[in-house]
């Protein structure tokens, strides 16, 4: 194999074993077990299990933001009818990818709650705040210009319908709940109009 693909096949195995025994319970030795490579490969490549980890969530992130960007890019809007339907696709193929990618999601929810994010954030390696930036900057610019929401903070909103989100694609993939039209309507609607405490009537 090419160094590149020893590279991508230790994260995704380091993301796999972080899905199947949680982050806590991963080694080094563990993920190039898996991976079935030498131990010394995978701190030649990473130096340590915390650059390893940071280097997975900054992978899934990239994936997801790729996934979104292209329609993104795409979406044009006249009224605000066209602005909530653009919303609505962009989140159904965010959410998608959240339940499609089951090991990717499930390790960065856990990443995203760990010590290492902490860790990382500390060291200024990693903003949180930005995670699903693009995608929190793109309603927001939509919302301003066609002022649904009346709120100041509405990028801080959006943030949170991208978090929530991953909640429930969580929940939904431990549970082996099957996802179905019906199921990502249900969770569409209680995500964006559950939300009513933060939008003024």
């Amino acid at each position: 194999m090419k160094k590149s693909t020893k590279k991508e096949l230790l994260l995704d195995c380091t993301m796999k074993a972080v899905a199947e025994n949680g982050l806590m319970n991963v080694s080094m030795q563990m993920i190039t077990k898996m991976a079935n490579t030498a131990e010394g490969l995978i701190y030649k490549h990473y130096q340590t299990k915390e650059n390893l980890l940071l280097q997975c969530y900054l992978s899934v992130y990239e994936d997801l933001k790729a996934h979104i960007e292209t329609d993104i890019n795409k979406v044009e809007v006249t009224n605000k009818e066209e602005m909530i339907n653009s919303l609505h696709n962009l989140w159904k193929k965010y959410f998608k990818f959240l339940i499609k990618n089951r090991e990717k999601t499930l390790f960065f929810y856990e990443y995203r709650n760990s010590s290492y994010m902490y860790q990382a954030t500390a060291n200024g390696l990693v903003d949180p705040k930005n995670t699903f930036s693009e995608l929190a900057n793109f309603f927001y610019s939509l919302d301003k210009k066609f002022n649904i929401l009346q709120k100041s903070d509405l990028k801080s909103f959006f943030v949170y319908v991208t978090d929530i989100t991953i909640i429930f694609a969580i929940r939904l993939i431990n549970s082996k709940i099957e996802v179905n039209k019906e199921t990502t309507e249900m969770l569409w609607n209680l995500v964006w109009h559950g939300q009513s405490w933060l939008i003024d009537a």
